[in-house]
């Protein structure tokens, strides 16, 4: 029999609850109403359209400081590689700043920084993006060096030879010298069993010894192509006239036919995966995968927004639950990091590493992060838990769009993983709307031990002399 004991509240402590309850209401209500301003104020500034040749346009104005950002996003990554030259996108992006004829010899670079620009690039499994932020009275010169390289890039063995280096050395400090990195890099093939979403950006050394300049070239002129690409543009511009400059140099490019890309859909329930590696790490670590569904992917986009507050509920504050109970209380863990990827082309892991406690054996935190993990399937979330994630959540997802770069990425990176833009101004009323309920029966559906992949990356043994 269960017994239930009544808790004192004294009348300090009662005013004190009753503060912070009136306070947490004011501040649900203060960012709803922010959130509103917000969004209205920017849904009536964003402009959609797309040329001829395929290219898709997306600007959106924000006069609040004399700057614009402009962003380009390749839909191409490590997920579209095979073979041989695993790692080729990201050596393209490289290669991409070496010049045109128009603009030799590194002098991209150059001009941004002569005219008080920054820029830089990205590569991920699902895409390639490059950002160019200058003073909007160089807003044009962007577009101009962006549509140049876009068909004009020259590709020579001078500038190939010492650039492959560089990435290769990029693959020895990120990879090959962290042991943590290294492990990682193995286990996705287990949590990705047959999605080429399990291959790594960086490729592995054989790969990148492989790649030859006459790889890159044809690389680029397969993908890098106006209607396999999205231009965003965030910042102090007139829409009307942004768009008659984008005109000017992109709308003259070709488009061309696009090969099909890569699987990055994954089965379900493909049966529980584990590996053991020894490499020279210090404590011992604990990395455990879900497979489960993106907003793209799922049938019901309602599985994503419910997963991705699991991932605040477990890890999103000093006291979430994984901190709370077994970090801080229980000392099962001394560090623990939970992420999920929504926004995504083909599916998702629901990802756990961990550190246990000295004296806690890895089966052991193991077990303590699964007993969290199945207390959604048959408890459901206290409500007042559940706001105070969901607001926090929602407070951080308006806040990171607040400067223009922020508006781009989201803008950039959902539209390059097959979802619009638009959502931008839905995603707060979709987390909203997401109930315990919810978080149970996707609990059921994903947390189960046939979609499970776990990794006990231990410190080497010693060899005897």
């Amino acid at each position: 029999m269960r017994i239930f004991k009544a808790k004192f509240i004294r009348p300090m402590q009662q005013n004190k609850t009753f503060i912070r309850s009136i306070l947490f209401a004011s501040f649900s209500i203060w960012t709803s109403q922010i959130y509103a301003e917000t969004q209205s104020q920017l849904a009536r500034s964003t402009f959609e359209t797309t040329l001829k040749n395929g290219l898709k346009v997306i600007i959106r104005e924000d006069h609040r400081s004399p700057i614009v950002m402009t962003q380009i996003w390749y839909g191409v990554g490590s997920s579209d590689e095979s073979g041989n030259v695993l790692g080729i996108s990201h050596v393209l992006e490289h290669m991409m700043f070496k010049g045109t004829q128009k603009v030799p010899n590194n002098e991209f670079t150059r001009l941004s920084r002569l005219y008080g620009g920054q820029t830089n690039a990205t590569t991920y499994n699902n895409y390639t993006n490059y950002y160019q932020l200058y003073p909007k009275k160089y807003f044009p010169l962007a577009l101009e060096l962006e549509a140049d390289r876009m068909k004009n890039l020259v590709l020579k063995q001078q500038d190939f030879e010492p650039e492959i280096k560089v990435v290769m050395e990029e693959r020895r400090q990120r990879t090959d010298d962290n042991p943590r990195n290294l492990a990682y890099e193995r286990f996705k093939w287990i949590a990705y069993p047959t999605s080429h979403h399990r291959q790594p950006v960086i490729g592995f050394m054989k790969n990148l010894k492989n790649i030859q300049v006459d790889d890159l070239k044809h690389w680029y002129q397969t993908w890098y192509t106006p209607n396999n690409a999205t231009l965003v543009i965030v910042g102090d511009v007139n829409a009307e006239q942004a768009l008659k400059q984008v005109e000017k140099y992109f709308a003259v490019l070709p488009k061309q036919e696009l090969p099909d890309r890569n699987d990055v859909l994954e089965f379900d329930r493909v049966g529980y995966r584990h590996m053991e590696i020894e490499l020279p790490v210090q404590v011992p670590n604990l990395f455990m995968a879900w497979n489960v569904r993106s907003i793209a992917t799922a049938k019901n986009p309602q599985d994503a927004y419910a997963l991705t507050i699991i991932q605040s509920l477990l890890d999103g504050s000093i006291s979430a639950r994984l901190q709370d109970r077994l970090v801080r209380d229980k000392r099962v863990l001394t560090a623990i990091s939970v992420s999920y990827e929504p926004y995504n082309r083909g599916d998702s892991l629901f990802m756990i590493s961990a550190l246990p406690s000295e004296g806690v054996s890895l089966d052991e935190a193991k077990t303590a992060i699964e007993k969290e993990m199945n207390l959604f399937k048959t408890e459901l979330v206290n409500q007042t838990e559940l706001d105070r994630v969901k607001n926090n959540f929602i407070s951080n997802l308006i806040y990171s769009q607040d400067d223009i770069g922020g508006q781009a990425n989201m803008i950039g990176k959902l539209e390059v993983n097959g979802l619009s833009f638009r959502l931008i101004d839905e995603l707060p009323k979709h987390y909203d709307t997401v109930t315990p309920q919810d978080l149970q029966r996707i609990a059921n559906i994903y947390f189960v031990k046939e979609n499970l992949s776990s990794l006990y990356l231990t410190p080497e043994t010693p060899k005897d002399k």
